[in-house]
């Protein structure tokens, strides 16, 4: 099956927000909407917190809005960048070419600000808001914690390499009903 480009869409998600007051969002998205923290980290001073509707990684997580500048994102919004998974890591390097060639603005994060996802790009849309792009994001197993840091693949933004070794979770999570393209 050819796609109209080299890479399609399978899943929106996660939501990354920037946060003025911690304890209200979390009361909010905790305790009123029943999410669930799956992990919390500190990246230069700033507090990141991770949360999960089901056995994603997460399905939200909330920056505190003085990184927003330091990551250099647009200052007119909250959004820190809205997921968007891609059928393969095949499919996400060819994305991230494809978007080069068009002239879209790509940046990336610092894998300590996205864990549990694998390798990832942003694309940054004509307002200013960042789609990131995935492939692979973190199954929660039977003990309902993350897979440890130190476990996880170490990732090198300046230089993806061209194929990956599975993880023992890869596509698993929601059933993958297409083409993979």
């Amino acid at each position: 099956m050819l796609l109209p480009r080299p890479f399609k869409i399978e899943r929106m998600g996660p939501v990354r927000l920037f946060y003025d007051d911690l304890e209200k969002e979390l009361a909010f998205y905790c305790g009123t909407l029943g999410l669930t923290v799956t992990e919390e980290t500190d990246w230069k001073g700033h507090h990141c917190v991770f949360l999960r509707a089901n056995t994603e990684h997460h399905s939200l997580a909330l920056y505190p809005r003085a990184l927003r500048k330091e990551l250099g994102l647009s200052e007119h919004t909250t959004l820190m960048a809205f997921g968007l998974q891609l059928g393969s890591y095949e499919q996400l390097r060819a994305a991230r070419d494809f978007l080069r060639g068009e002239g879209v603005t790509l940046k990336y994060l610092p894998q300590e600000l996205c864990p549990g996802v694998g390798h990832s790009v942003l694309a940054i849309d004509p307002d200013g808001h960042a789609m990131q792009l995935y492939d692979y994001m973190e199954q929660i197993g039977w003990d309902g914690k993350p897979r440890p840091a130190s476990q996880r693949i170490k990732i090198d933004n300046n230089h993806w390499p061209d194929t990956l070794d599975p993880a023992s979770d890869s596509y698993c999570g929601e059933t993958f009903l297409g083409p993979l393209g």
